[in-house]
């Protein structure tokens, strides 16, 4: 099998890595040729489209902007399977163009959150606490320290048409409508306002209504040391919390009774992207596998959603 990543940056360098961990025949196709390419084969703009056609599976892992338009390029030349990085696109507008291709079923989206071992836990375990549930998602991190050595402030982050909040930690929004369906949004707050000098939001808080009835909450932010990163899942018959940043997911149950289940291993971010991987290539729909197109679109429409009604109504509560 072939890969072909398009992309120069850290996450096409990573998939990169992950490839080859997969055994995986690789190639890199950047937007520009790169010096430290290191020693694997880099494709030119000439040879790219071509490398795709016999591809197994092509990575974009370009800028947000130019998703949409590296991944037709990668349908139009013929590729197997079209792994988009995470948001498929910057807004739900600028997808259409996939959502009406005739190959649409081709293209999925990188959530390597569904790639952890824990995220199987939590599937299996909030269909035992009963409902409707009340769902709580929260995403917080400092900014500055994401990218140690780089002005923040000339990332892809702080760009509002690219970057902010809802498009960089789109990983929990997903997961959340992964686990309660297609969104109806209630309420979103969006703040620009912060420590950080930057024209991209900094903090987004929304409320949404699931298809079958759960409540989910979410905030995200880039302006919070030390990082947290965690899920609540409650129901009638228990509590589920997942803690990201400890790798453990907890069962309480209506009796008191407490189970826990750890994975340090979902600290190997590598390891998480090629389980991810693996599923995509496995052909068998699983929990670990990437977002689906239709999944995907769902979660665009939720942050353009949030964007509007945050616009037009800034001091609405729930």
């Amino acid at each position: 099998m072939q890969a072909v990543v398009r992309g120069a940056g850290s996450i096409g360098s990573r998939h990169l890595r992950v490839l080859a961990r997969l055994g995986l025949q690789s190639a890199s196709w950047p937007v520009r040729e790169r010096p430290d390419a290191d020693d694997r084969t880099v494709l030119t703009d000439r040879t790219g489209a071509a490398a795709c056609a016999g591809a197994t599976v092509v990575v974009v892992a370009t800028d947000t902007s130019r998703h949409v338009q590296d991944a037709l390029a990668a349908l139009e030349a013929g590729a197997r399977h079209v792994l988009v990085e995470k948001p498929l696109a910057v807004d739900g507008a600028q997808a259409e163009a996939l959502a009406h291709h005739p190959r649409r079923a081709a293209v999925t989206v990188a959530a390597p959150l569904r790639g952890h071992r824990a995220w199987l836990d939590v599937v299996e375990l909030a269909a035992a606490i009963g409902g409707p549930r009340t769902v709580d998602v929260v995403c917080q991190s400092w900014l500055p320290d994401w990218r140690p050595g780089r002005d923040y402030r000339e990332s892809y982050s702080a760009r509002p048409e690219e970057g902010g909040v809802l498009r960089d930690m789109v990983h929990e929004l997903d997961y959340a409508i992964a686990l309660t369906g297609r969104p109806r949004l209630l309420w979103s707050r969006l703040q620009h306002e912060g420590p950080l000098q930057m024209a991209a939001e900094q903090s987004a808080s929304l409320a949404w209504m699931g298809e079958r009835g759960d409540q989910v909450r979410a905030h995200l932010d880039y302006v919070t040391r030390p990082t947290r990163r965690a899920l609540a899942v409650t129901g009638p018959d228990g509590v589920l919390e997942w803690d990201l940043t400890r790798h453990l997911v907890t069962l309480r149950h209506p009796d008191g009774q407490v189970t826990e289940r750890a994975h340090p291993e979902d600290a190997d971010r590598d390891a998480v992207m090629a389980r991810q991987l693996t599923a995509l290539l496995d052909g068998t729909p699983s929990p670990a596998s990437p977002t689906p197109l239709d999944r995907a679109l769902d979660v665009l429409r939720l942050c353009d959603d949030a964007r509007a009604l945050s616009t037009d109504h800034p001091r609405r509560t729930p």
